[in-house]
């Protein structure tokens, strides 16, 4: 059966996951001529296609597209004022949609955290106007609590993540995660006034889940919303002031997680003819190769090109490398979305606050996975 839609519902729907006619036409099997002519209102589309494009690709509900026009819906793409668009040509539909999950997240928060005694946040208290960037570390780790002894008590890579992301989570930060078909995005921030979020591409080593997270904390210290990409080749493409920003968040990361004062003695240890030095440098603070290797050119040890050249080589093996979905469903969920998150969604419903149907709309799963999540929180 042939369905009569709003054909410019279909038009503002692909160009909104900034997809072509022809990579919207691969994606559910049809024609690029097919696809024109329903834009152009000269065909009707069959019904489970349109509930497909609907659900699966376009991600909006299917009663939209007979509005008689687009909704005014809020695109989170729209708030990345400083990416170039280069770097917004490069993000697909399925980064796009993340984005609007995020969002989605932040209203989640809002109901749930609604009514909840204020505690100090790190967005409002540590304020980066007239700071350096190691000043601005200092009081961050300060805040976050993590000292450089708990940072060298770290068993894995993976612990320190947990470690780091609960901090954040106490000083007003959530984070969640998803697996990226986008491979390059490491993770992307989301700003508000009261609820800035953290998303981060799961598919990537702990290690790099660990520096996107402070890397896209600085971001929301300086009130702009920012993307990680593995490649650095888009700064060439943005404007000096941009350019510099990115370049300080990055300092910031390093700095934060790596302190200078700690680091000088490691500089020691680093050996251009020994390629496993860099690798026990980072093993000690839980951080990425990549880290030290900033840390190493932040203190003139290494020079611009040796930096690039080694950076480039890691991230084409972890392109090579990145890992995909796999495991217990309840865990990966509540890797997700964060013990801390999922804690507060069910106080929410233990308390009487939300229903049933509230809550797998929160954690964003089916009401009768509710129980098993649960107890595999516990």
């Amino acid at each position: 059966m042939n369905i009569k839609i709003n054909h410019v519902i279909l038009t503002w729907a692909r160009k909104r996951n900034h997809l072509s006619i022809d990579q919207l036409a691969e994606k559910i099997g049809r024609e690029p001529s097919e696809v024109h002519q329903w834009e152009n209102g000269e065909h009707k589309p069959p019904y489970t296609v349109l509930e497909a494009l609907a659900y699966n690709h376009l991600h909006i509900p299917l009663a939209v597209f007979f509005f008689p026009n687009p909704p005014d819906i809020d695109d989170p793409a729209g708030k990345f004022r400083r990416l170039t668009d280069y770097e917004l040509s490069r993000l697909s539909s399925d980064t796009l949609w993340k984005m609007r999950i995020g969002q989605a997240y932040q209203e989640s928060l809002a109901e749930l955290l609604h009514g909840e005694p204020s505690r100090g946040k790190i967005f409002r208290d540590v304020n980066p106007d007239g700071l350096t960037v190691e000043r601005l570390a200092k009081q961050a780790r300060d805040f976050l609590g993590v000292s450089l002894h708990t940072q060298y008590s770290f068993r894995s890579n993976e612990t320190a993540f947990k470690h780091w992301r609960h901090s954040l989570e106490e000083a007003g930060v959530y984070t969640f995660k998803d697996t990226f078909k986008d491979k390059h995005i490491s993770g992307f921030c989301l700003l508000d006034n009261e609820y800035p979020i953290v998303f981060i591409n799961n598919s990537t080593a702990h290690s790099r889940q660990i520096f996107t997270l402070i890397h896209e904390l600085g971001h929301i210290l300086f009130g702009v919303y920012g993307i990680t990409d593995i490649n650095e080749a888009y700064f060439e493409h943005m404007t000096s002031a941009d350019k510099a920003l990115e370049i300080k968040c990055n300092r910031f990361a390093s700095e934060l997680l790596v302190p200078t004062d700690a680091f000088a003695d490691d500089i020691l240890q680093f050996r251009r003819d020994d390629p496993d030095s860099i690798g026990r440098i980072a093993g000690k603070y839980s951080v990425s190769k990549e880290v030290i290797l900033r840390r190493l050119l932040d203190a003139d040890v290494i020079t611009p090109h040796y930096y690039q050249t080694k950076a480039a080589e890691w991230n084409n093996e972890y392109l090579r490398h990145a890992k995909g979905e796999g495991g217990s469903y309840y865990l990966t969920r509540l890797a997700y979305l964060g013990e801390g998150y999922v804690q507060l969604a069910y106080a929410n419903y233990a308390s009487g606050r939300i229903s049933m149907e509230d809550l797998a709309s929160h954690l964003r799963v089916k009401a009768r996975h509710i129980e098993q999540l649960a107890n595999h929180l516990r």
